[in-house]
């Protein structure tokens, strides 16, 4: 009786749920069928098989005729699965086929007879260019397939590194293809691995697993990726106040991408949200990171939010401002909205092409704008026409919105009904990259005559003439950040002053403007973080703009002091700038950032674009994945290691130098030498990020070694630090006995007794008894079988 009951609550929630989907007439909802899987006698297995009979002989193709030429084939490929055979290549199965004794397919044939099949569920084969090349002749593989990592946290591995992979898909929903590998490696699952790059890109096909995709906005094409989203492994609701608290309407614009239909198959949004994570940097929220089912927040830039979410047949897009949306820099919005609108037409162009329909122009979504509160949108054709009043209901005019969202790119004055800044905006400070703009778009003497109105004194100005004779910018800039830091100036003191000199307060409007990056970098160099060859090869061209470039980049005014007053030499203090900006990970530091800064700053990217020529984006890519791990596990190696193993290790392998290790044990603190070492690893890539792993796990730290383990054969050594053992230790320009001494360095301080040879040295006069005793001075034999090998490489 209670069965019957819940049977009948629950077919009626599964009815209601579902009454008003369009999606409905799909779905078999009667008999509502329960197995006890742990009785084998279960009646209700009887149930089961009998409706899945019924419906077998509903299906479209059942009695349909078959052509006698297809049973052969069709038997050889049963007895196969019979064998245990899960997969053949499409070579196989021609093989199969051109060997038949009764009857041969012919080509077109043998096309139709493996969708028929896939039709049938007899077997898997989608005729895409990843996929074509096999089939999947027993579609229970995918089952195992399915099982293998979307599974309860019950049935996880025991294994600690496929245990912490699985636990990091649940908490953020990504993964890596080499984890993926890695736990196809066990042992349950090992039939799967030789197939591992054809069913992973099945996965992709059929949105299991989605890409970060990302693509070049020139030419339309497909970037490569790192990591992958499992969306069905993040089931988790935005439960955070981030909406209500931080998307207000005095901060915030918004549109919708609108799909037809009651809903959106959610493999769309999940492929988007992959592609906003690999631009944008995946914000932090009151120590949350922001990223839910269908809910993604990110930052754009120190001043620039976004949120893209799903509700209903809606994608929402959210620009958030830091002070107020009168303040969204119009080319940033435009660039968002361009580019999310150009994923989501290579993502649906896809679908379409993935069900065999013939690619239309016509999108399947169209945009919509909103009003302040997030209530009214009104669609973007009649926006565009400009013949029509878009006021809402709550009288905002919703063309001063969308004009933000589709500012033309190489328009350099307002328009003619631009109104200036808004009331909440003018109530605010300006921040140091907004003075910065307004110092560049207006001449020395302007400046100098809206200071003294502002109340400065003309003593002040002619000090910083003074101080800065040759370089009239930084005079200009300089001057408005005292006034805002001295005289407590907003926007609308900036604005007041300007009318009352009878100069157009429009001069404001361009403090929100950035100027147009025509690039000739590829989009995937763009998008990833410079090494430190790169930030050092770009150095010495940036010259006086320096304090700008710093500015530009989000560096605090008493940040860029500091480092003028410990460089004097202008280099110096250009690469402290690049370092100090790549160090701060609150927004992604990349190349295209670099980019956009040294247009803003008028230095221009022509010397980026030569410094980033001849660079490898696998190389890249590779040292981005490299630093990644290490600042991922940086805690625990500053921590826990003793480097004493390690540093022999690496000296044994020629991956460092004995100047090297005395770099790195001059500090007294483990912590701080810790920290030196992982700088040396960093910059020096490979070989010495391999022979760094290798030694943790010889030394005892298999955990850490496992961490930091991934396939790194596509970071190039570092070009100012080549390999001595290729270069015959030239890098460091030491004679060939200390390279063999330290290619043998682990064997003489662990195998040698030390006194004799000490004893020996001291008659020959090489060491003196001072070097002696302050060798027998260490705390043990091996402590002295350094300090020995200190004196043999000085």
């Amino acid at each position: 009786e209670n069965v019957e009951t819940r049977r009948e609550e629950l077919y009626s929630g599964i009815e209601e749920l579902f009454k008003e989907h369009e999606g409905k007439h799909h779905l078999v909802l009667r008999p509502l069928i329960f197995v006890n899987a742990k009785d084998k006698a279960d009646p209700e297995i009887e149930v089961l098989k009998k409706t899945i009979t019924e419906l077998t002989f509903d299906h479209p193709c059942w009695g349909e005729r078959m052509p006698n030429a297809c049973v052969p084939l069709e038997l050889e490929i049963a007895e196969l699965v019979a064998e245990g055979k899960q997969i053949m290549s499409l070579v196989e199965v021609k093989e199969l086929n051109d060997i038949s004794e009764v009857s041969v397919l012919s080509p077109e044939q043998l096309t139709d007879f493996l969708h028929y099949q896939h039709s049938l569920g007899k077997i898997v084969y989608f005729d895409t260019p990843q996929l074509r090349d096999n089939v999947i002749i027993s579609p229970l593989l995918m089952v195992e397939v399915m099982r293998s990592f979307i599974t309860d946290v019950e049935f996880w591995p025991k294994e600690d590194k496929t245990r912490k992979t699985f636990k990091k898909m649940s908490e953020n929903g990504m993964i890596q293809k080499l984890d993926l590998y890695q736990i196809w490696e066990q042992e349950e699952f090992c039939q799967i691995l030789p197939f591992k790059e054809y069913i992973f890109d099945m996965l992709i096909h059929l949105d299991i697993v989605s890409e970060q995709r990302r693509y070049d906005t020139k030419t339309g094409s497909r970037l490569p990726i790192e990591h992958f989203f499992v969306p069905c492994m993040l089931t988790q609701r935005n439960d955070t106040d981030f909406l209500t608290q931080e998307c207000t309407p005095e901060r915030t614009l918004s549109l919708a991408f609108v799909f037809k239909g009651t809903i959106i198959p959610p493999a769309l949004p999940n492929r988007l949200i992959c592609a906003c994570l690999s631009m944008w940097t995946l914000k932090q929220y009151r120590g949350r990171k922001l990223m839910f089912s269908g809910f993604v927040g990110l930052s754009v830039d120190k001043e620039h939010d976004i949120v893209v979410c799903v509700e209903g047949n809606k994608i929402l897009l959210y620009l958030i401002h830091k002070r107020s949306k009168g303040l969204i820099v119009p080319e940033i919005a435009t660039s968002v909205r361009e580019c999310l609108h150009l994923t989501l037409e290579r993502i649906s162009e896809f679908y379409q092409s993935t069900v065999h329909e013939k690619v239309r122009s016509q999108l399947p979504f169209h945009t919509e704008y909103s009003c302040s509160r997030f209530i009214c949108y009104f669609p973007e054709e009649r926006l565009a026409l400009k013949t029509d009043e878009c006021v809402c209901k709550h009288g905002d005019d919703i063309t001063l919105n969308w004009k933000v969202w589709n500012q033309e790119q190489k328009q350099k004055q307002c328009d003619l009904d631009c109104t200036g800044l808004s009331e909440d905006a003018l109530s605010q400070f300006p921040n140091n990259i907004e003075l910065l703009r307004l110092s560049v778009n207006c001449e020395t003497r302007m400046i100098h005559d809206l200071a003294l109105h502002l109340e400065m004194e003309e003593t002040e100005w002619s000090d910083k003439v003074e101080n800065y004779p040759r370089n009239t910018q930084m005079v200009k800039f300089l001057t408005l950040i005292d006034l805002r830091e001295n005289n407590g100036i907003r926007f609308r003191d900036l604005a007041k002053g300007l009318t009352e000199m009878k100069l157009t307060m429009h001069t404001l409007c361009m403090m929100r403007r950035r100027k147009q990056v025509m690039s000739n970098i590829p989009d995937d160099i763009l998008d990833s973080i410079p090494t430190d060859e790169i930030l050092d090869n770009i150095s010495p061209q940036i010259g006086k703009m320096v304090f700008q470039l710093g500015t530009e980049l989000g560096l605090s005014i008493a940040d860029l002091e500091n480092i003028d007053k410990c460089n004097c030499d202008l280099t110096a203090q250009s690469k402290e700038v690049l370092f100090t900006w790549r160090r701060d990970k609150l927004v992604r530091p990349t190349i295209r950032v670099l980019e956009q800064a040294l247009v803003n700053s008028r230095k221009g990217a022509r010397c980026l674009e030569e410094v980033v020529k001849n660079v490898d984006p696998k190389t890249l890519r590779a040292v981005e994945t490299v630093t990644d791990r290490i600042k991922d596990n940086e805690d625990r190696i500053i921590h826990n290691i003793q480097t004493s193993q390690i540093l022999d290790h690496m000296m044994t392998h020629l991956v460092i130098s004995a100047d090297d290790r005395l770099d790195v044990e001059h500090y007294p603190r483990h912590d701080d030498q810790n920290k030196a070492l992982l700088d040396i690893v960093i910059k020096r890539r490979e070989p010495a990020y391999s022979v760094f792993v290798d030694g943790l796990r010889n030394y005892g730290y298999e955990d850490i070694a496992n961490d930091l383990e991934c396939v790194t054969h596509d970071i190039s050594p570092s070009p100012t630090l080549v390999s001595a053992e290729n270069e015959g230790f030239s890098a460091w320009n030491v004679p060939l006995y200390k390279v063999r001494l330290q290619k043998n360095y682990v064997k003489v301080i662990t195998d040698i007794q030390h006194e004799s040879i000490v004893d020996h040295l001291i008659s020959r006069e090489v060491v003196s008894v001072d070097d002696g005793k302050k060798i027998e001075s260490g705390k043990n034999t091996t402590g002295k079988e350094q300090e020995f090998d200190g004196h043999a490489f000085a």
